[in-house]
């Protein structure tokens, strides 16, 4: 998993490909983008992308505002509606740490067939956190 660096492992002539194909690959599309605030002031946001043909979603957490750049406690967690929270820091569903830019990207588990299901998501930027429940229902 990628850690708050914000650097690709994969070399590449154009430092930007990367990021144009977007955290989850090439086949993600974004499709939430939701504030998490701290005292009324955005501090990160979650955002979710949808793959089609993986039928699996996607959740980065990342810094904003005030907070980007800043190291501090990161998490991003995503769960198919009616499943338990996956563990944290380090499964395919969560990802938590102290870090500068984003946390993530994290994913429903593999073999769920999320086309036609809700996910749950939580994510925390500098201990402020934000879930939620039932979104993106297929």
């Amino acid at each position: 998993m990628a850690h708050g660096g914000g650097n690709s492992t994969l070399p590449s002539p154009n430092p930007n490909a990367v990021l144009l194909a977007g955290p989850c690959g090439s086949s993600y599309s974004h499709t939430g983008h939701y504030a998490i605030k701290a005292s009324g002031t955005t501090i990160g946001h979650l955002d979710v992308y949808w793959s089609s043909s993986a039928k699996r979603n996607c959740l980065v957490t990342n810094h904003s505002g005030p907070s980007y750049g800043v190291r501090a406690y990161t998490e991003a967690r995503i769960r198919p509606s009616g499943y338990s929270w996956p563990s944290c820091p380090s499964s395919t569903g969560c990802d938590g740490g102290f870090y500068s830019y984003y946390a993530g990207p994290v994913y429903t588990p593999r073999g769920v067939d999320m086309s036609n299901r809700c996910i749950d998501i939580t994510g925390t930027v500098d201990w402020s956190s934000r879930t939620l429940t039932r979104v993106h229902c297929g």
